[in-house]
């Protein structure tokens, strides 16, 4: 008995002994996670939130009127000129015809035309008028009922053909005059009449050749046609760019709709029909907070923008709204000037 006491007491020594020594395994340690600053510092763009004023604009496009010319040239060695229908210092009005080409095989089917309807209104004439005299000559012979409707149905009969013929031959001329005036050339503007080139009646010019030129109005103004119109006034002064230029000019009001005209204060050397751009100011809010719409988002009926809060952490901060002009919305709740709000 004693003998195995002293046994058990040896192992449990033996135990004490491997334990403080570390042979025995023990639980396996780990060090603690570390703690991630998500979209820390430079991980992320930020748009600095200032105090500005915001502006709705549009961009109205405007052409210039200046003294306007036109000049009438040859078309190629391809189109024979009939005739110069104006003389110098003629008054013209748009629309007028200036110069006649001559196209030979419409030219050709008029004459032709009109030769055929004489003809026929000719023989339409004199089969009238035969069937008059048979008629009366046959009442005085005594005859029947039967020829007298026999010389009616034969002189109708001619009289008819007659007349669907010249039907077809009148829509041949109206066709070929159409196409003569298709080759006549009009005046683009209207005006008077500086100079005329007759030698060339009868025969070829080139597209370098000028025929008649035609000087109109002095204007100098700048022409709009735009639904904005009527948020200008009479009088009013505003700046148009033109090829990188700017100059001031005057608002005056058209009676026709969505009409205007601005009107510098000198000539300027701008050529007639180059464009011109005006940006009209719609509305303005002074002094506001704003930000880019694209960085304000909707969570549930909230808006609200991303800021990087304590330890570089990206964060959700709600904010009200005004109003929004362009791609920018006003903040009227919610932020401070000179914040940092997070873009991406």
């Amino acid at each position: 008995m004693r003998r195995q006491k002293q046994l058990i007491c040896g192992v449990l020594a033996m135990s004490c002994i491997l334990c403080s020594c570390g042979i025995l395994p023990t639980e396996e340690e780990f060090d603690a996670a570390p703690v991630v600053k998500e979209y820390e510092g430079d991980n992320y763009s930020k748009y600095t939130l200032v105090r500005g004023d915001m502006v709705k604009k549009e961009s109205v496009d405007a052409s210039f009127q200046g003294t306007t010319k036109a000049e009438t040239k040859g078309e190629g060695m391809g189109v024979r000129i009939k005739e110069i229908c104006v003389k110098k210092g003629q008054k013209v009005s748009e629309g007028d015809v200036l110069v006649k080409n001559y196209v030979a095989e419409q030219e050709n089917m008029v004459k032709n035309s009109k030769r055929q309807i004489e003809n026929l209104e000719l023989q339409m004439k004199q089969a009238r008028t035969m069937r008059q005299a048979e008629l009366e000559k046959l009442k005085k012979l005594g005859g029947t009922k039967e020829q007298k409707e026999n010389i009616k149905a034969q002189y109708d009969s001619q009289i008819k053909n007659c007349e669907s013929t010249l039907k077809l031959v009148r829509l041949d001329l109206e066709e070929a005059q159409s196409e003569i005036e298709d080759n006549y050339v009009l005046s683009d503007i209207s005006g008077t009449v500086m100079t005329v080139n007759s030698s060339f009646e009868g025969g070829y010019a080139t597209e370098e050749d000028v025929l008649v030129t035609v000087v109109g109005k002095k204007r100098n103004r700048f022409r709009a046609k735009t639904e904005y119109a009527s948020h200008f006034r009479d009088g009013q002064e505003v700046t148009i760019t033109v090829i990188g230029q700017q100059y001031k000019v005057t608002a005056k009001k058209s009676d026709e709709k969505n009409k205007i005209y601005f009107y510098p204060k000198t000539e300027l050397p701008v050529k007639n029909g180059v464009v011109g751009s005006i940006d009209l100011i719609l509305k303005e809010k002074k002094n506001v907070l704003y930000l880019p719409a694209a960085l304000v988002y909707d969570m549930g009926d909230k808006k609200i923008v991303y800021v990087e809060g304590e330890n570089g952490i990206k964060t959700i901060r709600e904010v009200t709204i005004g109003e929004r002009m362009g791609n920018m919305l006003e903040i009227t709740n919610g932020l401070k000037e000179n914040e940092q709000i997070i873009t991406n």
